[in-house]
């Protein structure tokens, strides 16, 4: 499995304490969520992440069953996390185009909700809005995750978008230009320069891998991990 930074991920065999009285029973769907979180984990290398591998996780989140509606709205958060993470690697290298079709370029497969009832949205003649703002309204629309974790989402997406407008006003294009200016620069200034770029890792979505973890063996949203994303 891919060892990534930030909130390590729970092992296939870690085992501990239930903090309730009834944790939830053994199940093959459960098992497959489980089998699901862990995959995510593994697949999502930086040589994998882009706009088509997040889209082919929508799609395949889209057709299968969650045990419990929490289960989805915090896998789908992962997913979107993994989109910020594409989107701020491609603004920080001033790949602008491909920051675009995450940030305002229609996708060709999304995921919508009706009555309640979550559905799979395909090209059809028409296309669904931009990745980054429908994930970010479905899981603002959910009603299942925390304010402080959609304001995160709300100001990483921000930054984005104003490293992307620095990084042009600055007449940067490619990643040539980037080492070209820092070359010029003292350490403090390179050290300043850095400081404005986006530079996001993958802490966030390791943590809420681990809520989704604990909160399928115990159904218990804790203070310490599972809160964090999830309403109590």
């Amino acid at each position: 499995m891919q060892h990534n930074a930030g909130a390590p991920m729970i092992t296939l065999c870690e085992i501990a304490k239930s903090p309730v009285d009834n944790p939830p029973a053994a199940s093959p769907l459960l098992d497959a969520w489980f089998e699901l979180n862990y995959r995510l984990q593994e697949e999502a290398i930086d040589a994998y992440i882009n706009k088509t591998f997040v889209e082919q996780w929508i799609t395949r989140l889209g057709t299968i069953v969650s045990p419990r509606p929490e289960c989805f709205w915090l896998f789908l958060a992962r997913i979107n996390e993994l989109a910020l993470l594409c989107a701020s690697r491609y603004v920080d290298c001033c790949e602008f185009s491909a920051a675009d079709e995450l940030l305002v370029k229609p996708s060709r497969v999304f995921l919508h909700v009706e009555g309640g009832v979550t559905a799979l949205s395909r090209e059809r003649g028409n296309r669904a809005g931009p990745l980054l703002p429908c994930l970010y309204s479905l899981l603002k629309e959910s009603g299942y995750m925390t304010e402080g974790y959609l304001l995160s989402v709300s100001r990483r997406t921000q930054k984005i978008r104003e490293v992307m407008r620095m990084l042009l006003s600055l007449g940067m294009g490619n990643v040539e230009d980037i080492s070209m200016r820092l070359s010029c620069m003292d350490v403090d200034e390179r050290r300043h320069f850095r400081s404005r770029l986006c530079l996001f890792d993958r802490k966030i979505f390791n943590e809420i891998g681990r809520a989704l973890h604990l909160f399928m063996c115990y159904w218990n949203a804790d203070n310490e991990y599972v809160g964090k994303y999830l309403r109590g």
